[in-house]
């Protein structure tokens, strides 16, 4: 049955007291060239456009873990309004490259060659049996470098940057919730424990 793109509401939206919202994200992210991503075995629930029931590399491909501090890293999503189209929402992740090492230089450098870019983050509001840790940013068109600094007299000369979704090039969802229970019970806890593990590894299944 296809997905309802009409615009209609299909269910009533909940105040969940038990598990109210929280700010922020856990201090690592995964960061993954568009291009890895095997489009044809990552799957999206049929039912509910938002969520990413597995996320699958290409062969020999990984994501890269940006480590982070505290609150330093973060990311937002905003609506885009279209005259005459759908509308669209802008994804953004703000990261911080702590060590302006040559290394780290390196990879900063490449950021800014043109590639598109996924980011997958955990929340630190996880939600019921921790069904909503996980956030995908840029899954559709994907991100790109937008802004990048460094100042020898501010924040400690790290470097400061962001992606984006490029202008007329926005998502068509908010960020997509990566949820995967190898049980087939999408309340079952043990979804996290495996998501998890496949997040620290930076989604290296090969």
């Amino acid at each position: 049955m296809p997905i309802d793109c009409t615009g209609s509401l299909t269910s009533d939206i909940i105040f969940d007291c038990i598990n109210a919202p929280i700010g922020g994200i856990e201090q690592n992210v995964v960061l993954i060239n568009k291009e890895d991503i095997d489009v044809a075995t990552t799957t999206v629930d049929a039912a509910n456009r938002i969520l990413v029931t597995h996320l699958q590399l290409k062969t020999g491909k990984k994501g890269y873990k940006l480590t982070g501090v505290k609150q330093a890293n973060g990311k937002a999503w905003e609506l885009v309004k279209k005259e005459n189209a759908p509308d669209k929402f802008k994804h953004t992740f703000s990261g911080v490259i702590f060590n302006p090492s040559a290394l780290n230089k390196l990879q900063a450098d490449s950021l800014s060659k043109g590639a598109k870019y996924v980011v997958v983050v955990e929340q630190v509001w996880k939600g019921a049996a921790n069904a909503d840790a996980f956030e995908i940013l840029g899954y559709t068109s994907g991100l790109e470098l937008t802004t990048m600094t460094n100042s020898s007299k501010e924040n400690d000369n790290m470097i400061m940057f962001e992606l984006a979704s490029a202008d007329g090039f926005e998502e068509t969802t908010m960020p997509k919730t990566y949820y995967w229970a190898p049980t087939g019970d999408e309340t079952a806890i043990e979804g996290y424990t495996e998501r998890k593990t496949l997040f620290d590894a930076c989604f290296n299944q090969a």
